[in-house]
């Protein structure tokens, strides 16, 4: 499974505001214990799917099109 962690909020090179959104795959396992959530990669992603990279606390890059997106909070 993969669950959303942090959504923010960008403005990219070409004016446009966007969301980049932070996931992270998880795998859920019913335990003698209970049932655990065991945390796995994160991914990056616009609000419309397209591929991110993560580049620094403050900047990301569109990986289709090689444009840099910036946090604006």
């Amino acid at each position: 499974m993969e669950k959303e962690l942090v959504r923010y909020r960008c403005i990219a090179d070409d004016g446009r505001c966007l969301d980049v959104i932070e996931y992270q795959h998880f795998r859920i396992v019913d335990t003698d214990s209970g049932v655990r959530q065991y945390p796995g990669a994160r991914r990056w992603a616009t609000a419309n799917d397209e591929a991110v990279r993560y580049i620094d606390k403050e900047t990301f890059e569109i990986i289709d099109t090689g444009q840099l997106v910036r946090r604006q909070d």
